[in-house]
């Protein structure tokens, strides 16, 4: 069975940048891993992510990855209170423009109104870009990273 997500399946590792007008630019490790569901067309989607220079535990993620017959849906819970929808079609294998359709956040999280994702994977190298608009911000940059399937 082939699936629209095949190319993101596997476990990757490596490093990001992010940044953001509110915030302190960062680094970041991170470690993503993309399973099948046995039989579905659906993955299990974890990310987790700690501080470069200290080891500290920071953004986690955690949801799925659904394809249908033309799309991949992105179904995410973030720690810090959002939970994301986004939908890619992709047009080539491996690139995936995943733009959100649902975000709600929890009564306590900061406001998220959109997400952007850009993935792309070539062989074992996932790099990926992300924006968002969030707490009165038009979209904009936030994190990217290179990721090699280990």
């Amino acid at each position: 069975m082939t699936n629209a997500h095949d190319h993101l399946l596997g476990r990757w590792l490596g490093e990001g940048s992010g940044e953001y007008p509110t915030i302190e630019p960062f680094a970041y490790r991170e470690i993503l891993e993309v399973v099948q569901v046995p039989g579905r067309p659906m993955a299990t989607w974890r990310s987790t992510t700690t501080d470069a220079v200290t080891g500290e535990a920071r953004h986690t993620e955690v949801g799925f990855l659904r394809s249908t017959s033309d799309a991949c849906e992105l179904v995410l819970a973030h720690g810090f209170g959002v939970t994301e929808i986004s939908v890619a079609r992709p047009a080539t294998p491996g690139s995936y423009d995943f733009g959100s359709t649902s975000i709600s956040c929890s009564p306590s999280a900061k406001r998220v109104d959109q997400v952007r994702r850009t993935v792309r994977v070539v062989g074992d190298v996932l790099e990926y870009e992300i924006s968002m608009a969030a707490v009165g911000l038009e979209m904009t940059h936030h994190l990217s990273a290179r990721l090699t399937r280990s």
